[in-house]
């Protein structure tokens, strides 16, 4: 009965922890990708402000 008890419990955490782990990925995901375009954008037009406030206005959307 223990067990039964103890396998229900660990069940009923199995949802919240993936989608935190999937959440987490897709931040990951998303901050990788801004990072990206930040670095081509440097590339492209050597201007540091310009490509660190649009990599900021894209991180904050990662949350």
């Amino acid at each position: 009965m223990r067990f039964i008890f103890a396998a229900l419990i660990a069940l009923s955490l199995v949802p919240p922890v993936t989608l935190t782990m999937v959440s987490d990925a897709a931040a990951q995901a998303c901050r990788q990708k801004c990072n990206n375009e930040e670095m081509a954008c440097l590339k492209r037009t050597n201007n540091k402000s310009q490509c660190g406030n649009q990599a900021k206005a894209c991180a904050a959307k990662c949350k």
